[in-house]
């Protein structure tokens, strides 16, 4: 459960905002670096665990991104659970959001929530990119290693850009774990990074 927003004043008041939480944990948190929540946090068995950058863009005058060779998008369907959570699984292996969330993460299922797409390769799903529309958040994108770099993961933002303009939105959002790869790829786009932010959970 994502704690968004969290202002708080003291350890007590934070206690009793985590004592009406209708949900047992895990429960994550984003803060701006040096939030003075941070250490009340920390206090109440929170543990930092990796920093994100929120990035964004204009969806106008974006350029439409040229077809990857031998690659077709299609909207996911659950029947590609199995496969999805292998493609899931080698796109995301290594960072510290997808250890934390643990496998299955949930989106396998998530068939008819916002825009689900998905890259394929003959019958191998080798991409995949979840965005809420009309506000054009990018939630969930990934790429496995031997396919990126080949304009996958640009066909899947252009994806997602479409399916957020039809449906009235005008931005594109992300907040992708603080990595060289994932500045170097969005920024590539034109989108524009703001100040990183900590995620800290109590497991």
């Amino acid at each position: 459960m994502r704690l968004d927003n969290l202002r708080v004043r003291d350890a007590a008041a934070l206690a009793a905002l985590l004592e009406a939480i209708p949900a047992d944990p895990p429960y994550d948190v984003a803060l701006a670096p040096g939030d003075p929540a941070g250490a009340l946090l920390r206090d109440a068995g929170f543990e930092p665990y990796a920093t994100t950058i929120p990035m964004s863009r204009a969806i106008e005058r974006m350029p439409d991104a040229p077809p990857a060779d031998g690659v077709r998008l299609l909207t996911y369907d659950n029947a590609m659970a199995d496969r999805y959570e292998d493609a899931e699984f080698d796109a995301l292996d290594g960072l510290a959001i997808y250890r934390a969330m643990g496998r299955p993460t949930g989106y396998a299922q998530g068939a008819g929530y916002g825009d689900f797409t998905v890259a394929l390769r003959g019958e191998r799903i080798i991409g995949f990119c979840f965005t809420q529309v009309p506000e054009g958040i990018v939630w969930w994108l990934g790429v496995v290693p031997d396919e990126r770099r080949r304009g996958v993961g640009r066909m899947l933002i252009d994806s997602a850009a479409r399916a957020t303009r039809v449906a009235g939105g005008t931005h594109l959002l992300t907040e992708p774990e603080d990595t060289p790869d994932a500045r170097a790829f969005l920024g590539a786009l034109g989108f524009r990074a703001r100040e990183p932010r900590e995620l800290l959970i109590r497991r």
